[in-house]
């Protein structure tokens, strides 16, 4: 119940902006438009914290360990996007290439400088979780390199330094992609408002779709395990024009099923192969005497 909430509202920020992200060629447009996204649901988080008690050390570690950083690190990352497109110089593709690689370095000497945290993060590391994600806990700055400002009520001493390390991470992602679309090592894809439209659409159950979706999900089948589910809800809904409302709701519907069978339509996809199979076996044609 308690990561329900927040896989929600984490998946409804990650539609938002990526809906921002195509919608706005202008960075100044792009950064405003994803700060009032991002703004309302950190407010929102800050809100929830201060009025409902942690009821255990684990769960506010679970959540200033991965659920805060991973909202704010959105924050931190759509300034750095914002930074690296104003400051990208107008010139030839080995400028580019140049700009590009030197933010690379930026990137990788921030790792270093903070290389025994970011080892720990990661590794996942759990030994110290208890000083550095439990609010009051002082530990020695020689620890933290880099200590902002922090709210004592809404703050413990690593959850912005790891918020950092994954928005860094975003931002290598992005300047990578975009290095491999100029030097020709990643073929630029289309997107899919500009495909044609081949007429084929989802006539099957939502709930079908939505376990689906799941099952790819959490196998890790896109981007190495790095895609967000609101990213592959969207592609689904965009590829077969059909319109998930809340995949969240769905994965209830498919959890309800548990006593049938929680992956009944994967079940029957699976039947058919085989029984395809079972057949194809099966025929021996006869051999011709000539």
């Amino acid at each position: 119940m308690f990561n329900k909430f927040y896989d929600a509202l984490y998946s409804q920020l990650c539609t938002a902006l990526s809906l921002i992200l195509s919608g706005h060629s202008d960075p100044v447009k792009r950064l405003s438009a994803a700060m009032a996204e991002i703004g309302k649901i950190l407010s929102l988080l800050r809100e929830k914290v201060l009025s409902i008690p942690f009821p255990s050390n684990e769960i506010e570690i679970l959540f200033f360990k991965t659920i805060k950083p991973k909202f704010l690190a959105q924050k931190i990352f759509h300034f750095e996007l914002y930074g690296l497109d104003m400051n990208s110089p107008v010139g030839t593709k080995d400028m580019l290439l140049a700009y590009y690689n030197i933010e690379l370095a930026y990137i990788e000497r921030f790792f270093s400088l903070h290389a025994a945290i970011y080892h720990y993060y990661r590794t996942r590391g759990r030994e110290m979780d208890s000083m550095y994600f439990v609010r009051g806990v002082e530990i020695p700055l020689v620890l933290i390199p880099e200590m902002p400002e922090i709210d004592p009520l809404y703050s413990t001493s690593m959850d912005h330094l790891f918020a950092k390390f994954m928005a860094y991470e975003l931002l290598q992602k992005e300047i990578l992609k975009r290095i491999g679309l100029l030097d020709g090592s990643l073929v630029a894809v289309p997107a899919l408002a500009d495909l044609p439209d081949f007429g084929i659409k989802w006539t099957g159950k939502i709930v079908n779709l939505g376990e689906l979706i799941y099952g790819l999900y959490y196998t890790g089948q896109f981007n190495n395990g790095n895609a967000q589910l609101a990213e592959i809800v969207t592609l689904f809904e965009q590829m077969f024009q059909v319109k998930i409302k809340d995949v969240h709701h769905t994965f209830g519907e498919i959890r309800e099923r548990k006593v049938s069978s929680p992956t009944k339509f994967i079940d029957s996809m699976a039947a058919s192969i085989r029984q395809r199979v079972d057949e194809d076996l099966k025929y021996k044609p006869v051999k011709s005497g000539f």
